[in-house]
């Protein structure tokens, strides 16, 4: 565990959660009618606040990333980063569980990828990295 508190690691793991978290965001904040597309697929969200979602989580992330890659508050944006990634990793379980075939639109419309068990692997694998950035250094 002391080395998961290597100030090294934690800012590593600060940065490469940034890039991811700005590659997400800016891959959505331009087609925000595509992504509101992508989240009504996943039918977690009332359609009412489809929209919202997809104008806001974008913006969301860049900013989580900022804070990240900057160094700013960037414990705080870790734990934003951490809890992002786990509902990330639900909502693609609870797709994979009922049978959906939708596109994860975890990157917008830059990727294509589908919701599977390789994507739930995946977001573990970001899930801990982001873990370990929200890490107090020792």
């Amino acid at each position: 565990m002391d080395l998961l508190r290597h100030p090294t690691l934690i800012r590593v793991c600060q940065i490469a959660t940034g890039v991811l978290f700005a590659f997400a965001g800016l891959a959505k904040v331009g087609d925000p009618a595509s992504f509101a597309a992508q989240v009504h697929n996943f039918r977690l969200v009332p359609v009412a606040l489809e929209n919202l979602v997809a104008m806001t989580l974008p913006w969301v992330e860049i900013v989580t990333a900022l804070a990240l890659v900057l160094g700013l508050r960037a414990r705080a944006a870790a734990w934003l980063a951490t809890a992002s990634m786990a509902a990330f990793t639900v909502a693609v379980v609870l797709a994979l569980v009922r049978g959906l075939d939708i596109e994860c639109g975890c990157f917008g419309t830059a990727d294509a990828s589908r919701v599977g068990v390789m994507k739930v692997l995946q977001n573990v694998g970001f899930l801990a990295v982001a873990w370990v950035a929200s890490l107090r250094a020792r």
